[in-house]
Formats: C-alpha cells, structure tokens, sequence
C-alpha cells in the first residue's frame, strides 16, 4: 500500500468512514478494487493515483464513478498485517468459498481488516451487512447454500455491521431460541423495552418470531479485549464493557 493510499484510509478513519479494500489473487490488475456500500457501488483503477482520489472524494461525501454490483458480495479478511489469524484462518476460507461459489450470483473477495483476530475466518456480506466469524473452509458449502436461499447462517452468524450492539445480541439470541424450539429462523423484529429497575446496566428487548413473542433481558459485562495478535504477543489490551444475554423467555404466541 503506498504511502498516499495509506493517508486517504487514515483520513477516512478519521471521518469515521470504513474502507475496506478487495482483492482477488486471479484478477488482472494489482490495484484492489473500491466498493461502496450502502450504494453497492464497486469500481476499478488503473493507478494509485486514481484509487487514491476516488478514497478522498467518497471521504468528502463525493460518490466515485463506478458499476452498478447486483450480485451478492462476501468479504472475506486475509489481511496478515493486522492479525496473522486473519491470514492463515482468512485465506484458506476464501479459497474454500471461491471454489464453490457461483460466480455469477456470489462475488467472493479478499478485503483487509473487518474483525478481531478471534473471529478469523471474518466475514461480511454486503448488502445485507452480516458478519461471520470463525469460518471455516468446511463451512462454505452450507454458508454459501444459507446466504443463496435469503437465510442466515447461524452457526457463524454474529449480527449486522448497522445494527446496535444490544440489538446483535437480541437478535442472536431469539434465532438460537427459535432453533430450539423447533420454528423458523426468521430475523425478528426487536422493540426496547423500558422497565423501571435503576440498574443501568440492564436493558430490557422484545422479539417479535414467527409463532413467539420473546421477552430478553440483557446485561452488561466487562471483558479484557485485545484486539489482535500483536497486542496479545505484548500482554496488552483494554476492558471493554459488552452486552451478553442474561435471560430470555417467551411472554405469548405471536
């Protein structure tokens, strides 16, 4: 990455924009490709140069000239400068779905860092904007099916890149609850609910499923996070307070 690619990026970052850059080991160009999203919008370049102002002007609220992708696209993290997981876990799970993704349906491309290294393999699938986590190479078969078919794959499933935390964790919770209770794994619909306990650190979710209304409660809890490889090799990290489901029940049929 030259130096004035790693700028734009930074000051992307610094704009609170994420960029992720895609690549394919087989296409023919060296240049990765910039795909925007939400507007799904995905575009080649002949030089950094060009790559750098599109990363600049998209920065500036400016859209980049670009093709329409009506396909469904999978980012697949293999970036072994942030997390060596990534790589090793990343690349071999990329292969895996490129060999058996249909490519006129599913776009499957490399993209750098979209998640800790304890999710390697990491995921996303836009436009949708679910996140998978620790993918493997044998999971693609059915992942691809799940996605092809407008579902979710659960058992790697981790929520919306667009969506609260809290909500992630509701909406992970009343699928799982679904699975077991034998009805379908539709996403809910979510509504929070106030209660009047004085701890702040509740939070109180209804989910709407097929066939249940759910009540959920969730609580929040500190967890030492260290974010990748290298920051664990140090002994570093920080507490990150997290959401995590505390209890669930169903309240009536819907």
């Amino acid at each position: 990455m030259s130096p004035a690619l790693t700028d734009a990026l930074g000051a992307a970052n610094d704009a609170d924009i994420h960029v992720a850059l895609v690549d394919k080991v087989e296409a023919p160009r060296s240049l990765p490709t910039l795909h925007a999203m939400p507007e799904n919008v995905s575009s080649r370049f002949d030089s950094d140069e060009e790559l750098v102002a599109a990363v600049r002007s998209y920065t500036r609220g400016e859209m980049f000239a670009g093709a329409q992708e009506t396909r469904t696209t999978i980012l697949c993290c293999t970036d072994s400068r942030r997390d060596a997981c990534c790589a090793r876990h990343g690349f071999a799970t990329y292969k895996a779905l490129v060999a058996a993704a249909d490519p006129e349906r599913i776009n499957v491309v490399q993209a750098t860092h979209i998640g800790g290294c304890r999710f390697a393999a990491s995921l996303m699938v836009l436009p949708s904007r679910q996140r998978y986590g620790r993918m493997r190479p044998d999971d693609a078969v059915p992942f691809l099916d799940a996605i092809g078919n407008g579902e979710i794959y659960l058992e790697a499933y981790r929520g919306r890149a667009d969506a609260p935390e809290a909500a992630q964790v509701a909406e992970l919770a009343a699928m799982r609850w679904a699975v077991d209770h034998g009805l379908p794994t539709t996403s809910p619909i979510l509504e929070a609910k106030p209660r009047t306990a004085n701890s702040v650190d509740q939070l109180w979710v209804e989910a709407t499923l097929p066939g249940a209304v759910l009540s959920i409660r969730l609580r929040a809890q500190d967890f030492f996070v260290q974010g990748n490889c290298d920051i664990a090799s140090r002994g570093e990290g920080k507490i990150t307070p997290r959401w995590v489901l505390d209890d669930i029940e169903a309240t009536s049929a819907s």
